[in-house]
């Protein structure tokens, strides 16, 4: 009886020894830290040197013969450059109109007015305003300050456009976000990407139109905040790793799950002797 539960204890504890190293291997490489910070921005932010969000910097962008735009803000205390962002980017604005889902397109253009706030050292802005187009791109530093990432992106897009008559905006602007943590890179480094896609939500506090959602599609795409010694990109970043990072969690996962399944069914195995055992030494004792 004592070599039994003996037997079963240790492979339940070799068993949880093997699962508890699994699940600690499900950590992101990105992040130093799952606690970001933020530093908040005021759209009446007019301070000197901060990249005032109302009169526009010094900015400039230029095209390529590939449809890919550079923009550049430009810090307008140091008059270097802070925010390098490189991209053939489209904005597409879903919403329902008569019952039916209609969407609006806009590529981002090569002339444009190129904004931003380069003020706090563990966040920026960059702002790009189109005809009716309004987007503004937050980067934030992890609290440890080696990775930098998008912590919000928010899309203003006027109703007075053709494209969105009709729609009852109760003569508000049409408002779109996207609140989550993107592309987390080491800082000096750009990040680079073939294609990246991010969708954009409604909050219902703008009480928005019926059906009303978006995307942001970046192809080509290198882009850099937190800069201050260069005027061009810093050492790639490839979004090619994070893709295989991802795509190596799904055996992992397996493999818990086998674990976990293995565990129980040894428990179960082994509560199932103990009672059993017990049970055949009671009745000879009878």
């Amino acid at each position: 009886m004592a070599k039994i539960g003996g037997v079963v204890y240790l492979k339940l504890f070799i068993i949880c020894a093997t699962t508890s190293s699994l699940v600690d291997s499900l950590t992101l490489p990105n992040l130093a830290t799952s606690k970001p910070r933020h530093t908040k921005f005021s759209s009446s932010t007019t301070e000197p040197g901060s990249g005032s969000l109302v009169t526009p910097t010094s900015s400039t962008a230029s095209k390529d013969q590939s449809g890919v735009a550079l923009y550049r803000n430009i810090d307008s205390n140091s008059q270097a450059t802070c925010i390098l962002l490189k991209t053939d980017a489209l904005v597409e604005v879903k919403f329902k109109l008569h019952n039916l889902e209609e969407q609006a397109d806009s590529f981002i253009p090569e002339k444009v007015l190129v904004d931003g706030n380069c003020k706090y050292e563990d966040a920026q802005l960059l702002r790009i305003i189109w005809t009716g187009y309004n987007l503004e791109i937050n980067f934030a530093k992890t609290p440890g300050g080696e990775m930098w990432y998008i912590s919000n992106i928010e899309l203003t897009v006027s109703p007075d456009l053709p494209q969105f008559h009709g729609i009852q905006t109760r003569g508000k602007p049409i408002k779109l976000y996207h609140r989550k943590m993107e592309i987390a890179t080491p800082v000096g480094r750009s990040f680079k990407c073939d294609e990246v896609d991010i969708d954009l939500v409604t909050e219902e506090s703008d009480h928005p139109p019926p059906g009303l959602r978006g995307t942001l599609l970046l192809r080509l795409l290198q882009v850099q905040p937190f800069m201050y010694k260069s005027e061009n990109f810093g050492p790639t970043f490839e979004c090619r790793g994070q893709k295989q990072f991802r795509d190596e969690t799904a055996p992992i996962a397996v493999g818990s799950t086998l674990a976990i399944a293995v565990l129980m069914t040894v428990t179960g195995y082994g509560a199932f002797r103990y009672f059993k055992v017990k049970n055949v030494q009671y009745n000879t004792m009878e």
